[in-house]
């Protein structure tokens, strides 16, 4: 039986006859729900969020869910393993641009990651400090075969 919002409802009877019910909702739609509310809370209520990734050298705040940061990022799951009481990271790494985090840190709340021939190298930099390897190696693979150049190549007008 199904009930509201797409929420798969199962009855079972147990030893003791009582009723026992079993809510299950679509996984799909559950985890989709969850990283909306995830991201809402980073972009509109940061006072929700449990760490601040500090670009210094562009004075730059990004506040996330150190959770959620963990489990997509080697480099932030090593750091908030070894400093459990963390709530400000401060990278200085020339590397590192807004650009670059900005798109990683979308990437890990939408699993849509939006890269152009203006921050490819951006984001394969972050991506590689992050220790995301297949987001670098993507990255670098749309560099080696110059995809994005093609495409931007196409964009411009043709000279008369």
């Amino acid at each position: 039986m199904v009930g509201r919002e797409g929420v798969n409802v199962a009855a079972s009877v147990s030893i003791h006859e009582l009723a026992e019910y079993s809510l299950v909702e679509d996984v799909a739609l559950h985890f989709t729900c969850l990283m909306d509310r995830l991201n809402e809370q980073r972009l509109f209520q940061p006072d929700l969020c449990d760490v601040d990734i500090v670009l210094v050298q562009h004075k730059s705040i990004f506040p996330a869910h150190k959770g959620v940061l963990a489990a997509y990022s080697q480099f932030f799951h090593s750091l908030f393993t070894q400093n459990k009481q963390l709530q400000r990271v401060e990278l200085s790494l020339e590397a590192l641009t807004s650009q670059g985090l900005q798109q990683i840190l979308n990437f890990i709340y939408t699993s849509k990651l939006l890269v152009n021939s203006c921050n490819v190298q951006d984001v394969l930099n972050a991506a590689a400090v992050l220790q995301m390897n297949n987001i670098a190696s993507s990255c670098q693979d749309l560099l080696d075969t110059r995809s994005l150049s093609l495409a931007a190549d196409m964009a411009l007008p043709a000279e008369k």
